[in-house]
């Protein structure tokens, strides 16, 4: 009995869970066009109590092409963090990262702004890797993943910026928002978090998206 419940524990079932509702709400889009615009969200509406919309929007890809190198990314670096975090705190992650994209390019853009926010929770994983990596500085294993994925980030936050920079207000709130949502729920299977960080994260988090709001409404 034990050894099966530590096998259960350590399967990533919610990174599975996660695949899958990309890729039905992918095929539901594309087999229903007239749903599409069931797929965005923006800040106002979601001040409004539009949470089934805001949940869609995390789990929706506008191209075939995003949502396989989602899925990639979701299996291998999900996965990993899921292990590392614990199954709940991945799930938290995910979609706190996603809230934090749609408030930050509320920004910039307006609470107005309808959009997408798959890509940048996927985004928000990296920034729990950033987070293990600074958190545990004395592990050589998580410092060395951290520095391949700033270098992964800073390619692909570049090429966005070129191609387009309106997305890159909500892919740098994603990974922010991943980095600060994983350090204030901590990692106890990997180790001690040190509180008052654990607090201050939590904070930042609530903070920056009240101003966020707070800006949007004024743009």
């Amino acid at each position: 009995m034990t050894n099966f419940k530590e096998r259960w524990q350590d399967i990533p079932f919610v990174t599975y869970a996660l695949m899958l509702l990309n890729i039905l709400m992918f095929v539901t889009l594309f087999l229903r066009p007239s749903l599409w615009l069931n797929g965005f969200i923006s800040v106002k509406a979601l001040l409004n109590g539009h949470i089934i919309g805001f949940i869609m929007a995390s789990v929706n890809h506008g191209r075939f092409l995003n949502l396989l190198m989602d899925l990639i990314i979701l299996y291998f670096v999900g996965g990993q963090l899921e292990r590392l975090l614990g199954h709940w705190r991945l799930l938290a992650v995910y979609f706190l990262s996603s809230l934090a994209s749609l408030f930050t390019a509320s920004a910039f853009l307006g609470i107005n702004t309808p959009t997408v926010m798959a890509g940048t929770a996927m985004l928000g994983v990296f920034g729990g890797f950033l987070m293990l990596g600074d958190a545990f500085k004395e592990e050589a294993v998580f410092g060395q993943i951290a520095r391949q994925y700033w270098v992964f980030l800073f390619l692909t936050i570049g090429l966005q910026f070129i191609v387009n920079h309106n997305a890159l207000y909500a892919m740098v709130g994603g990974v922010l928002g991943g980095f600060l949502s994983s350090m204030a729920l901590g990692a106890p299977k990997v180790g001690r978090i040190n509180p008052l960080n654990r607090a201050v994260s939590g904070l930042i988090y609530v903070g920056t998206l009240i101003l966020f709001g707070f800006l949007g409404m004024n743009h």
